[in-house]
């Protein structure tokens, strides 16, 4: 129930949500990231529990916001999805 929560926020997420998440949290991306951003995954049904869906948004977080970002942020899913 919960993946199914997350993955639908997920791949509806708008631009103006993902960038007042990521000031929430302070990850640091611009407006112009999180349109991108929010536009190549809305739709798409990436599903975060697999291991090919994370490899799809790590792909699109990579070329969107960098490597070594995407990288901390694929960190910090991990340690929250171990909580659950």
């Amino acid at each position: 129930m919960i993946q199914q929560i997350v993955n639908q926020r997920v791949n509806q997420v708008s631009a103006d949500e993902l960038y007042q998440y990521a000031g929430k949290y302070g990850i640091p991306i611009t407006k112009n990231q999180a349109a991108r951003i929010a536009s190549r995954v809305h739709g798409k049904n990436i599903d975060l529990f697999s291991l090919s869906g994370q490899s799809k948004l790590q792909k699109i977080l990579s070329e969107e916001i960098g490597p070594q970002l995407a990288s901390e942020l694929k960190k910090r899913f991990e340690q929250l999805v171990g909580r659950y």
